[in-house]
């Protein structure tokens, strides 16, 4: 029998993930109906090109409280995400990787954020069976994140997490085209708190490419700092000061002793030197002129070509749920 009446839902972005769906929503949905009274399953298809469409027709038949939304292309993860939030209508919502994270943690995690914090998320109790170039990368773009770009993302968080209603309409309220749910999370403000854990092996895993990876730091680096700008501005102005004072040492060597040192290889070095910060100047400058052309588009951050529901919504028919949108415009009707 359900032990409480809060409605949950779990968001989980799907891509190419036909081979553990069934085994995934038949865990997640069990959990639910032995726990809640009220949730909602959210399938989100970020443009699979698998069997995940076609196999999700006998599960929203088998189960109840199940939605699937499919996206008309691949956004990437976080798109797909924040598909799922602007729709989910749970007191509470949790995202969740499906060959990440275990099902069997929704309630506890559950529990904690109903004890008073508005976020919940999940930390990696170890990075134990992944590639050393991941852990040691994983390792500098934390300390990275914190120490200079003054991102505050905790340490190995994950997507998994819970978020109030109130958190979840604080998010969608924000609208860059970039989002990235571990940084908006701790971003919005409100009371959070970690929860450690160790990833499901039982879906089996999906290893990252070192380009993704690399990728995907810089991205969220660039998206929500500018420090990087910042920094290069510092490294130009020491860069000048020290070609200044080489310039005045070698006038001042030539007033004072009447002789000029060739110095060929403290010149060849000096130029090469200015060359990489150049470079390196204009890179930076290129990743951010690329994030205000993205920015300046505008337009939705995705497009929904397909979506099914399982035949009954709402496990309690007399529970419902609004978003803060929602409840304005029902509001002026009333009035």
């Amino acid at each position: 029998m359900p032990t409480s009446d809060c409605f949950v839902s779990v968001v989980a972005p799907l891509h190419n993930d036909a081979a553990i769906l069934d085994f995934f929503v038949d865990r997640v949905h069990r959990i639910l109906a032995d726990h809640y009274a009220n949730y909602e399953l959210l399938l989100i298809d970020d443009g699979s090109k698998d069997a995940t469409s076609s196999q999700v027709t006998p599960l929203l038949q088998k189960y109840n409280c199940v939605r699937y939304i499919q996206l008309s292309r691949r956004f990437g993860q976080e798109t797909a995400i924040s598909a799922g939030l602007d729709t989910a209508i749970g007191d509470y919502v949790v995202v969740m990787i499906p060959y990440m994270d275990p099902p069997e943690l929704i309630p506890e995690i559950v529990q904690k954020a109903r004890m008073g914090s508005n976020i919940v998320y999940g930390i990696l109790d170890s990075r134990r069976g992944q590639p050393f170039w991941l852990r040691l990368g994983a390792r500098a773009f934390f300390w990275c994140a914190n120490h200079l770009f003054n991102l505050n993302i905790p340490k190995d968080a994950t997507h998994f997490r819970v978020l109030s209603r109130k958190a979840v309409n604080a998010l969608n309220r924000i609208t860059d085209s970039q989002r990235y749910l571990r940084v908006m999370s701790i971003q919005v403000g409100y009371e959070d708190e970690g929860f450690p854990y160790q990833p499901d092996s039982s879906s089996g895993s999906r290893n990252q490419t070192f380009f993704n990876a690399v990728t995907l730091g810089i991205n969220i680096l660039r998206s929500n700092s500018i420090s990087p700008l910042r920094l290069v501005t510092w490294i130009g102005l020491l860069a000048g000061f020290a070609n200044a004072s080489y310039m005045v040492y070698l006038v001042a060597r030539n007033l004072l002793l009447g002789e000029a040192s060739s110095g060929q290889a403290l010149l060849g070095l000096q130029i090469s030197g200015l060359f990489l910060l150049v470079f390196l100047i204009l890179a930076v400058l290129g990743e951010y002129v690329g994030s205000i052309l993205l920015e300046s588009k505008g337009g939705p951050r995705y497009h929904v070509s397909d979506e099914r529901n399982s035949t009954v919504m709402i496990a309690d028919q007399e529970r419902r749920n609004v978003t803060a949108a929602e409840q304005v415009d029902s509001d002026r009707v009333g009035s």
